[in-house]
């Protein structure tokens, strides 16, 4: 039986979605920064099976975008599927953090991944829906995600291990299984908030088979101007991929302590709260085009100091710009989409862009830093990270290169 959906108007909406984005990045942020260091480190995995876990997980962002597009607003409203996703989510992050084996290890996490990769897709789409007219200061809500993503890493690192972890594990025990049950019970949390959020102004259910099938967003989606997006936006992806694998394993062997890490890596998002509030007047003075080839560019920097720097105060300058380049790719290139989207393909538009940036993007990616990590390695396990950096380098430098020389057909681009 198809949902009537209601579309009440949401009180104080700013507030409210900001909150939503809050807590979902506080989850994302509990373990994407130092997943990858936690399969190695305590899991002992290889760099191979590292890139594998990942990149499978991103598959997961290929078929579930696919099956939310036919859900989304048609079947279930976005708002109360959050709920259902962050709800078995949570379940396979608690079962995952059990695991010490690389097969159900590997099974636990991608089903996490099924459940969890569309929730970023779903909360824009949401935001979008209860903040109409207002697309090009989307960047003013999506800032309280960057909060949720600094907030977790720093009550993991000077509240829960303040006194070493207290009970929570035993002495010389890695903190990092924590942040899994951290990421797991902030899942039912949000699960339960969303629950506080109106239904939005999403389509109405369909009354046909025909009309079931979501042929507007695929009509978006195959737009030249959006495929020209997607293009962009999994070429980002990839590169960033390299940058999620590899910071973690990287600071840990240049010598920062395991509870330092998530702290080091969370200055990048501290610029990014000051990008996201400035994006909408940056992209209105300066255009997407000039602000996504800024984004590439502070991209190129950071690899650049990560293969050849060796001064501490460029390492943490180039761990500072992470989120400067995100806001100047990924969001940028969220808006443009949404310029294509309207309230009846919104949902389903956002999702099948995920299917491309960060499915094929993000499995590509994942895989490839995995196999560059032990390339690089010695017998020992030691890695040869300037290499390791100089391959998302050069690949940044071609895209940066490709995109300065081919010009856009359409303002929204």
């Amino acid at each position: 039986m198809f949902l009537k959906r209601s579309a009440p108007p949401m009180r104080y909406p700013k507030t409210r979605l900001s909150l939503l984005m809050f807590i979902q990045f506080f989850i994302w942020g509990a373990t994407g920064p130092v997943l990858s260091l936690y399969l190695r480190e305590c899991l002992h995995f290889s760099g191979a099976q590292v890139g594998l876990v990942l990149g499978l997980a991103a598959v997961s962002s290929i078929v579930s975008p696919v099956i939310m597009t036919f859900l989304a607003d048609r079947v279930i409203s976005s708002e109360r599927l959050l709920c259902l996703l962050n709800v078995v989510g949570g379940v396979f992050m608690y079962l995952f953090s059990l695991q010490t084996e690389f097969y159900p290890a590997l099974l636990m996490y991608v089903l996490n991944n099924i459940a969890m990769n569309p929730t970023v897709p779903l909360i824009n789409a949401i935001s979008f829906h209860h903040s109409p007219g207002e697309r090009e200061k989307f960047g003013n809500i999506r800032v309280w995600g960057t909060f949720g993503w600094i907030a977790v890493a720093w009550f993991f690192s000077f509240i829960i291990l303040k006194d070493g972890g207290g009970a929570a594990r035993g002495a010389g025990e890695s903190p990092l299984p924590i942040l899994l049950r951290i990421a797991s019970v902030t899942a039912f949390v949000m699960a339960a908030y969303s629950l506080t959020i109106p239904k939005g102004s999403g389509r109405r259910p369909p009354d046909s088979k025909r009309e079931f099938f979501p042929v507007d967003a695929f009509r978006v989606i195959l737009k030249p101007q959006v495929l020209a997006l997607a293009f962009v936006g999994a070429a980002g992806t990839f590169i960033d991929r390299f940058y999620n694998v590899g910071a973690s394993l990287y600071l840990k062997q240049i010598g920062f302590a395991e509870g330092d890490i998530l702290p080091a890596m969370s200055l990048g998002q501290v610029p990014e709260i000051f990008a996201m509030g400035a994006l909408a007047l940056l992209l209105r003075r300066f255009g997407a085009r000039v602000v996504l080839l800024s984004g590439i560019c502070l991209g190129i920097f950071r690899f650049a100091v990560f293969a050849f720097g060796t001064e501490t105060w460029l390492i943490y300058t180039a761990l500072s710009v992470h989120g400067l380049v995100y806001t100047f790719i990924m969001i940028t290139i969220v808006i443009c989409l949404d310029r294509h989207c309207g309230a009846a393909d919104r949902t389903g538009a956002h999702q099948l862009f995920a299917v491309v940036t960060a499915g094929f993007g993000g499995f590509f990616g994942n895989y490839a830093a995995g196999l560059v990590i032990d390339f690089f390695a010695d017998s020992a396990g030691v890695v040869e990270y300037s290499a390791y950096w100089t391959v998302p380098l050069v690949v940044s430098v071609i895209i940066f290169v490709t995109i300065l020389f081919v010009k856009p057909s359409n303002h929204n681009v």
